[in-house]
């Protein structure tokens, strides 16, 4: 009996690990809009989830439901968000620049 419980121990760590849940991106706020002032006078507005799986984002194009793809990417219905810190900040939709150089409004 005690030999398995250095594998017991071993698969709890394994399981914490994968559990572990996301955080919510810099600059982001879980729950609540936040607004972004970008390049140009372009503006959007993101919300996290608060697991940080998800960003809603509402932008010129409408407003989309983002799944966290990597550390600081979501994508979904047309949009990609990416999240390098909490000043920098960028929004593409069909492709294309929407948003740069963003940074939450003061």
């Amino acid at each position: 009996m005690k030999s398995s419980i250095p594998l017991v121990s071993a698969a709890l760590l394994a399981l914490a690990g994968c559990a572990t849940s996301t955080a919510v991106p810099p600059g982001l706020a879980a729950g609540k809009f936040v607004q972004f002032a970008c390049a140009g006078g372009k503006t959007f507005s993101a919300r996290a989830a608060a697991d940080g799986g998800s960003v809603r984002v509402r932008a010129h194009h409408g407003s989309a439901e983002l799944d966290r793809k990597a550390d600081g990417l979501y994508e979904g219905e047309g949009y990609s968000l990416r999240v390098a810190g909490a000043d920098a900040v960028s929004l593409m939709h069909g492709g294309k620049p929407e948003a740069q150089q963003c940074k939450p409004a003061a």
